[in-house]
């Protein structure tokens, strides 16, 4: 059953913006850690300080942070330039969308100077706008569902390839 709330909101398309770009970091933390894991140290290389460790707690809060203002930076303008695009020029809104994803992309990564990086910057923003794009209610938790076991599949197989040699240093 359909309430009258059952719409598209700012706070629901917000929600799941950032939702989609914590998942992201997370599933690139994941290939990070295994392919990061298939090399040895240096010698004067050392895995985690203690320093480290006591920044944990505040690193979830900054990345929450971030993904909320890549959000609204970002993401839902995308979102909304993509839709009336498709109204007044004519097109799929997913096309303008996938358009405005690059600029925003290319915007991002030539403040931070990671151009090697655009490719996946790009698709990154792409996925979060067309995820966002059809945020109604009950799709934070569809995404949240969805997202973890596409993170924790990402993180089986690379410890599958780790584990049988097909990923080495």
């Amino acid at each position: 059953m359909s309430g009258p709330d059952d719409g598209r909101s700012f706070a629901r398309m917000l929600r799941v913006s950032a939702l989609v770009l914590l998942l992201e970091a997370a599933a690139a933390l994941v290939v990070g850690m295994v392919l990061g894991d298939t090399r040895q140290p240096g010698p004067d290389e050392e895995y985690m300080s203690a320093l480290t460790f006591l920044a944990l707690p505040f690193l979830g809060v900054l990345v929450l942070v971030a993904a909320v203002v890549v959000s609204l930076a970002f993401v839902l303008p995308t979102v909304w330039l993509g839709e009336g695009l498709g109204r007044r020029v004519g097109g799929r809104p997913g096309g303008w969308q996938l358009l405005l994803a690059g600029v925003a992309a290319t915007l991002l990564v030539a403040y931070e100077g990671i151009w090697p990086w655009w490719p996946a910057v790009w698709g990154a923003m792409t996925a979060a706008a067309l995820i966002t794009r059809h945020a109604r209610r009950g799709s934070f938790v569809t995404v949240l569902v969805w997202g973890t076991l596409a993170v924790l599949t990402v993180f089986m197989l690379g410890g599958i390839g780790v584990y049988t040699g097909l990923i080495e240093a």
